[in-house]
């Protein structure tokens, strides 16, 4: 009895049927390879190989599409955005949001993803470097040489706007000084100190007399007195000796010993006048007194002049420690006249 099937090491030839199947199947693969080349031929290339719908499942729209980030050169995987799927006839695409990159660039061009649109924010403000104050020149009068005697003086209290009447650059050093000029200076130096006194109605200092307010504050603080028959005489020229008891006055000097034996240094102490010996002494003790052209020459009753009143009245300020000691040779100490 012969069995049905062939033996094992021989093979039938394939059918009419069978070669019209396999040629029928190779046929369809190859209209379907077909047609995704000819539609885009650079699909070609193994990672751009894309399938149609029929043999994946249709694409899932996002829910939420985001920004489209762009490909890594280095990645084999595509984002989900940026994956192109094909439009007909299969499933429709799906727009992506944002800048859209050409589906397929041709072989050999390097894509440059695009820049990320920044919002125009305006950059971290320059400040320029605060320039420094500007530094206060020497001050130059055509009356006062830089070797002149009170030069420094001057020059001290014109930088501190206490003498602020200079005119047509110069500063008239010989001049006389009068009392209510006196008075507008000492307001000026002293423009902090307390009123220690009543003030003084005077009958020749009218109210609205620009010197007034001055007058009224020396007064007050005690730098200056007025004349019997309630007067102060504000256009009459100050002699040295009421300049020197005025700074005395005000900044509260007492003499520490006798003051005839400090007034020995004058040669012409006779003429102090006795209501002014201790305030005299007092000044001679604390460094006050400037004389000039000779230190031991105290001349009293000679009208002060300009340059005299600047030097007096800087010594009176380094006193109260407003400003640094200033050397002179004119400055009357008494330890160097007792050499």
């Amino acid at each position: 009895m012969s069995s049905s099937q062939p033996p094992s090491g021989e093979r039938n030839p394939l059918g009419f049927d069978e070669l019209i199947a396999i040629l029928v199947a190779f046929g369809t693969m190859g209209a379907i390879l077909f047609w995704v080349t000819g539609k885009n031929p650079d699909r070609l290339n193994a990672r751009n190989w894309q399938f149609p719908a029929v043999f994946s499942q249709p694409a899932v729209t996002p829910a939420s599409p985001g920004i489209l980030t762009p490909e890594l050169p280095s990645s084999d995987l595509r984002s989900p955005a940026t994956t192109p799927v094909p439009s007909k006839p299969d499933v429709a695409p799906v727009a992506p949001l944002g800048p859209i990159l050409s589906e397929n660039p041709p072989v050999g061009v390097i894509v440059v993803p695009p820049k990320p649109i920044a919002r125009s924010t305006p950059g971290p403000a320059t400040t320029k470097p605060k320039a420094g104050k500007a530094k206060v020149g020497p001050v130059k009068f055509s009356d006062v040489p830089d070797k002149y005697w009170a030069r420094p003086f001057i020059v001290a209290l014109v930088d501190r706007k206490i003498f602020a009447d200079s005119t047509d650059n110069k500063f008239r050093p010989d001049e006389p000084m009068t009392r209510a000029e006196l008075a507008r200076l000492i307001q000026r130096m002293s423009d902090d100190k307390k009123p220690i006194r009543k003030p003084i109605d005077f009958k020749d200092v009218k109210e609205k007399s620009p010197a007034a307010p001055a007058i009224d504050h020396t007064v007050k603080t005690g730098y200056l007195k007025g004349y019997p028959n309630n007067e102060f005489r504000p256009e009459k020229q100050i002699p040295r000796v009421e300049v020197i008891a005025a700074l005395a006055s005000g900044l509260s000097l007492k003499p520490s010993t006798k003051a005839t034996k400090t007034l020995q240094l004058y040669t012409d102490r006779a003429k102090v006048p006795n209501w002014a010996v201790d305030k005299v002494a007092s000044a001679t003790e604390a460094g006050i007194v400037v004389n000039h052209p000779k230190r031991t020459l105290l001349q009293p009753n000679r009208t002060a002049t300009r340059a005299e009143v600047a030097a007096m009245m800087y010594q009176a300020m380094a006193k109260k420690g407003q400003v640094p000691a200033k050397a002179s040779e004119y400055v009357v100490k008494p330890s160097k006249l007792s050499k």
